[in-house]
């Protein structure tokens, strides 16, 4: 009898307490909000980088169509630059 006594002994210590259940839930949480943290800084980054490149290009784009001549007549062949930048991306884009 005392060697039935030990194992139902040992199979209850496997058991987990209650305070034992409580911190692993807390635990799990913690780390549920961390992941949740990284992953949304990570979108964050993504945005703020394509927020940047887009401010860029816009600004280039800018340049060009607003730069003038001594007399203040508009520079053409920035303008044509940048529709020839876009008939080639469209063109890229049907190849595909």
């Amino acid at each position: 009898m005392k060697k039935n006594n030990l194992k139902s002994f040992h199979e209850n210590k496997k058991r987990k307490s209650h305070n034992q259940k409580i911190h692993d839930a807390h635990v799990l949480r913690k780390q549920e909000k961390e992941e949740a943290k990284q992953t949304k800084e990570a979108n964050q980054q993504a945005i703020n980088t394509a927020m940047a490149r887009y401010k860029a290009n816009k600004q280039s784009r800018l340049k060009k169509l607003v730069k003038k001549t001594r007399r203040g007549q508009p520079v053409m062949q920035g303008q044509i630059d940048l529709l020839l930048h876009k008939i080639q991306q469209q063109k890229q884009k049907e190849n595909k």
